[in-house]
């Protein structure tokens, strides 16, 4: 018997062996295990519970093997009870984790960098540049470049087998704060990337260097003349018979396939990781979603939810456009934040709050508004009666955005043509009143962002820096900027984050635009 079993233990091992070589195909099965652990305690009590009944002829049952046996169904009973109840427990951990900090009336998101060009239109942009016959352009998603978000672009082999024998060749951005096609294109050949099979094929690295995980989004990062591929992903605290899901850190890969593996801290800490967002997007769908479980036990929240819907929440994806929130904002002050939008449970279509999470940090806050607002499903019905002769059989509403200008919420709006091929209004709906003011002229759309209204006098002052002094007075920081021949006495209080931040870094030498309306500064633009 013994030497049986020697002669088993080669193959076992070698089969050990190659499942092991081979755990990145088989992630999905035991991630599902891991993240549930009370499924395997259900199947380790089956086991028993047939193992024990297979040694016990019928005849033989006394009471002692139905105790035995009552015991094995019980606790099989008590599991299945657990892991109906794990989806709540975790939610509930995760919200006693990650709820907002801070609570305030307004937000001051940044005018200039906000998102003009569809995520449907910047594809069709950027596919069709491609001229190689063998390539195409992967998913689109949401990156950084020069501290602008843009669309970014793998592009990845095309068909199966050139995604064998194929590198991806670089990645192509395409500029979102602008209705034209802008974009450039960085050749760099990856070894390890999205797209490709088998062995350089970017999960199956990232799965061989960390395992228990989810991965989220993969981004094109560009510095110092280099391509990385920036991918955060989510890992989990072990709670017995639940998990919570976590920041886990952040994998860089760069153009030779080396993988990094940086804890929350040291992504934090590095340099090219900074303003870059690193706090994984498809675990703020979870956060938002777990603040629904506010109560202070597990039965409570179920009861909530299931009868009486005491502060439910529910988030805002408008169907069928194939983009779901968060949505990555720059503030004035220059941080990233991803947004979401949330309405009360039920039929009620206004806004509930929006939830800003700091896209480095993983810091939660909330947006509360005293008035009720429309939210940015209906928003869209707005547009659609202010242009009731439009054909919108060929025409589609996408991608309701939320900006603020001078204090108040309005939902920005894309009309796009049903394939995506350019833009054809830009509409912006007023969350308070309703109103609806429609533009077919990129910059009027800016003029309208920039001073709150078309046709505004608008002042240029442009040239180099001479001189600028800061001093205190009555509590504000005030400047005095000399520009060429021109002296401006600038005030804390009469700009806005972002404008503020962009005085603090000006320098001699620069050479800028100061643009003024009604005796105000309204952009500062360095050249």
């Amino acid at each position: 018997m013994k030497r049986e079993i020697l002669k088993l233990l080669p193959p076992i091992g070698i089969f050990i062996l190659i499942l092991w070589f081979f755990r990145p195909w088989f992630h999905g099965i035991v991630m599902g295990l891991y993240r549930n652990p009370s499924i395997i305690y259900i199947m380790l009590t089956l086991l028993l519970l047939a193992k024990y009944s297979s040694k016990k002829k019928l005849e033989e049952y006394n009471r002692k093997n139905i105790t035995i046996s009552g015991i094995f169904a019980l606790m099989l009973l008590l599991l299945i009870l657990v892991s109906v109840l794990t989806g709540a427990l975790s939610n509930t951990a995760l919200y006693k984790e990650h709820h907002p900090t801070q609570v305030s009336k307004e937000l001051e998101l940044s005018s200039s960098k906000i998102r003009i060009l569809p995520k449907l239109t910047a594809y069709r942009y950027a596919v069709d540049t491609i001229e190689y016959a063998r390539y195409t352009l992967g998913s689109s998603h949401l990156t950084i470049r020069d501290g602008t978000p843009v669309w970014g672009f793998f592009i990845i082999p095309d068909g199966a087998w050139n995604a064998i024998r194929l590198k991806d060749k670089g990645v192509l951005f395409v500029e979102m704060n602008t209705t034209q096609a802008k974009m450039e294109r960085m050749e760099n050949e990856l070894q390890v990337g999205p797209g490709m099979q088998i062995f350089d094929n970017l999960e199956w690295n990232l799965y061989k260097k960390h395992y228990l995980i989810d991965l989220d989004i993969p981004r094109a990062l560009y510095y110092d003349g280099k391509i990385y591929v920036v991918v955060p992903y989510i890992s989990y605290s072990f709670r017995v018979f639940y998990t919570v899901p976590k920041w886990g850190g952040v994998l860089i890969v760069d153009e030779d396939g080396n993988v990094e593996d940086l804890t929350p801290e040291e992504a934090l800490k590095d340099e090219r990781l900074k303003d870059f967002p690193i706090f994984p997007e498809l675990l703020t769908r979870r956060i938002i979603y777990a603040q629904n479980y506010w109560k202070e036990n597990v039965f409570s929240n179920i009861k909530n939810l299931w009868l009486h819907h005491e502060n439910q929440i529910e988030l805002i994806d408008v169907s069928g456009q194939g983009n779901r929130q968060p949505f990555l904002v720059i503030a004035n002050d220059g941080r990233e934040y991803w947004m979401i939008a949330v309405e009360p449970y039920g039929r009620a279509h206004g806004l509930a709050a929006i939830y800003l999470i700091n896209a480095q940090s993983g810091e939660m806050s909330q947006v509360k508004f005293e008035t009720p607002l429309t939210g940015p499903v209906k928003a869209i019905d707005y547009v659609k009666k202010a242009l009731p002769t439009f054909d919108w059989s060929q025409f589609m509403a996408v991608e309701p955005i939320p900006i603020f200008l001078n204090g108040k919420l309005w939902w920005r709006i894309a009309i796009i043509p049903q394939s995506g091929s350019g833009v054809a209004k830009i509409a912006f709906v007023n969350a308070e009143t309703k109103e609806v003011r429609i533009f077919e002229n990129e910059d009027d759309v800016r003029a309208f962002l920039l001073y709150g209204q078309v046709g505004a006098k608008v002042e240029e002052i442009s040239g180099r820096v001479i001189g600028i002094y800061s001093y205190i007075k009555d509590g504000n920081t005030h400047w005095i900027l000399i520009i060429g021949d021109k002296t401006l006495y600038l005030s804390a209080d009469q700009l806005n984050d972002e404008l503020v931040f962009k005085v603090l870094n000006l320098k001699e030498g620069d050479n800028v635009t100061i643009k003024m309306s009604e005796g105000r500064i309204v952009e500062i633009e360095r050249s």
